[in-house]
């Protein structure tokens, strides 16, 4: 007799899409930083316009610039 479950409504996938979603959110955050900086916008306005706080920026900028 065979077993049928469905796996997407399992709690702990659920939990990896979520997470996964936070993740890309997070990157795609980290991305829109980085462009807008070196597209020469200042830290105010990148933070301002992305609804971050300053340091979230300067954070992001040196994340990244460590990564480079």
């Amino acid at each position: 007799m065979p077993i049928s479950y469905n796996v997407e409504k399992d709690g702990l996938y659920l939990r990896g899409v979520e997470k996964g979603i936070e993740k890309g959110i997070e990157k795609g955050i980290a991305q829109s930083v980085w462009n807008l900086y070196n597209g020469g916008f200042s830290i105010q306005v990148i933070a301002k316009n992305l609804n971050l706080s300053i340091q979230q920026v300067e954070q992001y900028i040196q994340d990244w610039e460590a990564k480079s």
